[in-house]
């Protein structure tokens, strides 16, 4: 009987190895979750400003000096901000001035922006600056960028959509036109309207090396 017990105490371990292993095997792939699902509905939001005045009859709030807006990994900051329905779950941001969206995907920059929390989710954005800019974020050297008017971004489809007077570059090759619509996850592009642009063919190592010489017969000619 004594020498049962270090025999099961052996299974016992055994099996809870097993078991934790089956467990991160389940586990590990959640990790692994595109930074877009990082945001999900009813994510608490908070914000910071120098000046605060509210309103909680009209549900308005009015933020000044250094506004900062954050839900995840999301921030909005602009030297002044309104809010309506703030404390709803559906609610409209108006900034102003110096505005500076960041997320884990894209980097814009404006004069002034309208942000939309849906369901208490920040899910798009309408910036617009003279111009306004977007940037994609990442580890790329040449990361698309582009300037526009009028710059839509949806936070959860990862989709940016410029209008008037757009300019867009992928790194070296660029082009213009009346409306760009670029999928940040998918770097694809597509455009609506008449579009110039221009190409600059690639360098280094995507030149074709010369033939090497053929060899000589034994002895010379």
């Amino acid at each position: 009987m004594a020498a049962s017990i270090p025999n099961r105490r052996s299974r016992a371990a055994a099996l809870l190895a097993a078991l934790s292993s089956a467990v991160l095997t389940i586990v590990a792939p959640c990790t692994t979750v595109s930074a877009a699902e990082l945001v999900r509905p009813g994510d608490e939001y908070s914000y910071s400003a120098d000046v605060l005045s509210s309103d909680f009859r009209s549900d308005t709030l009015d933020l000044s000096g250094n506004v900062r807006v954050v839900q995840g990994p999301n921030s909005i900051e602009a030297s002044a901000a309104t809010a309506k329905n703030f404390r709803s779950e559906n609610s409209r941001w108006v900034f102003e001035k110096s505005v500076h969206i960041v997320t884990t995907e894209a980097d814009l920059q404006s004069s002034s922006a309208r942000a939309d929390i849906v369901g208490g989710r920040l899910t798009q954005a309408r910036v617009e600056g003279s111009p306004a800019q977007f940037e994609q974020r990442g580890g790329r050297v040449d990361r698309p960028r582009g300037r526009a008017g009028v710059i839509e971004y949806d936070f959860v489809a990862g989709v940016v959509k410029l209008t008037d007077q757009v300019w867009f570059s992928n790194g070296k090759d660029e082009f213009r036109g009346d409306e760009v619509i670029y999928s940040v996850r998918d770097e694809r592009v597509q455009t609506s309207g008449r579009v110039r642009g221009i190409i600059r063919p690639r360098q280094g190592s995507e030149t074709i090396a010369p033939a090497p010489p053929a060899p000589q017969p034994e002895g010379g000619a």
